[in-house]
């Protein structure tokens, strides 16, 4: 098996921290990053991470290129304290030969997320670049997410395993259907929007999230979930309608 350092950028995770550190066990060395955390995640952090650091939040792309930068092995993989590693996955990293990883400078994986402790359906595969050899990959600057790119596309590979996110997670309907969470967010989005050159008109408040609803409620099979995937259909056409008109008031400043 090829030498991999696992990074976990946290904070106030107590509920799922010790879970995303022990689905990575059977890493080379696991680098822990904590963003000031008040609650019991750092205490729970240090009796799993070789090396544990505290740094104050630089931002979701720039703190994980801080983390990058601790770990002493080229092939990295990155995960969050709300997440853990399946065994499925675990499986296929600990299957790869140092010859056949070579041929590729990033992995991708899908992430199933657990809303409510449910699995939404709606919002599979969401594939992440999460394991990458840090100096074949270079990280475009997102203000809500990370992702990392290949220099080649050819040196892309897919994984089957999933990296599973918020399963042993306490949060409950605010956690995701917050209104307060939605607005702290949106004027960012909004920002990186405009800058990257998009713009509001109008055909993009009235389709767009009518297009979102139909995504994820009709072709993502979310109505085989009920009434929990109908929410999660309709809070996408929401945040879409939002996200435009937050784009849309950009514009006007």
């Amino acid at each position: 098996m090829v030498p991999i350092s696992v990074t976990i950028c946290c904070a106030n995770c107590e509920d799922t921290i010790e879970q995303a550190c022990l689905s990575v066990g059977w890493a080379d060395e696991l680098v822990v990053v904590d963003s000031g955390s008040t609650d019991a995640t750092a205490t729970l952090a240090r009796r799993h991470a070789d090396r544990f650091v505290t740094e104050p939040w630089r931002g979701y792309t720039r703190q994980k290129e801080f983390a990058q930068e601790l770990c002493r092995n080229d092939w990295i993989f990155t995960l969050d304290g709300d997440e853990t590693c399946s065994p499925h996955l675990a499986g296929e990293l600990q299957g790869l030969e140092p010859a056949e990883l070579d041929r590729f400078d990033l992995l991708v994986v899908p992430r199933r997320h657990y809303l409510m402790g449910r699995p939404v359906r709606a919002w599979e595969p969401d594939l992440q670049s999460r394991i990458y050899h840090r100096r074949r990959c270079s990280w475009p600057d997102q203000v809500l997410h990370d992702a990392r790119m290949a220099s080649d596309p050819a040196q892309v590979r897919t994984l089957r395993g999933w990296i599973v996110h918020k399963e042993h997670s306490r949060g409950g309907f605010s956690d995701y259907f917050s209104g307060r969470r939605l607005d702290d967010r949106l004027p960012m989005v909004a920002w990186q929007m405009h800058r990257e050159g998009r713009r509001c008109r109008w055909f993009d408040l009235v389709f767009r999230p009518v297009m979102a609803f139909w995504k994820f409620y009709l072709f993502k099979r979310g109505f085989l979930d009920g009434s929990f995937g109908l929410l999660v259909a309709q809070k996408a056409a929401l945040s879409t309608q939002l996200k435009y008109a937050a784009l849309w008031a950009v514009q006007q400043q």
